[in-house]
């Protein structure tokens, strides 16, 4: 599995493990059903399943329309990586960071270096100077 996909399913993983650890005090609101669903993503994305993107944006978009009181436990990264109708729920701001994650990620890779994304994206958000 690549990189991005594993931490994509990471993400997606403890984002599972947030509502299951949440479920009792929201009791209506995290469903077993929203759980099960999580999961199958989580499994098709394992599988390399072409729909699970699809199942994905699907997953995440009935979470922020009809249960929006869930969305902070949703990492931001989730709704750029699973694109599509996701990206409607971050601001413009969020969208530039990710678009300028992109970026430098694929300049590091391009020239042959390593990567921290999560320490790069601290670096952007705290306004520090990033030099790629």
């Amino acid at each position: 599995m690549s990189e991005r996909l594993n931490d994509l399913t990471r993400k997606l993983h403890q984002l599972g493990e947030r509502l299951h650890k949440a479920q009792p005090e929201s009791a209506g609101v995290i469903s077993d059903g929203i759980l099960h669903q999580l999961d199958q993503v989580i499994d098709l994305l394992r599988e390399h399943s072409d729909a699970a993107y699809a199942s994905g944006q699907d997953w995440l978009t009935d979470l922020f329309t009809h249960r929006p009181q869930l969305s902070p436990a949703v990492d931001r990264e989730l709704l750029w990586y699973m694109g599509g109708d996701c990206l409607h729920f971050l601001s413009d701001e969020e969208i530039g960071l990710f678009q300028q994650l992109d970026e430098l990620e694929a300049a590091a890779e391009a020239s042959g270096e390593g990567f921290d994304r999560e320490q790069v994206r601290k670096t952007l958000t705290t306004g520090q100077q990033f030099n790629a």
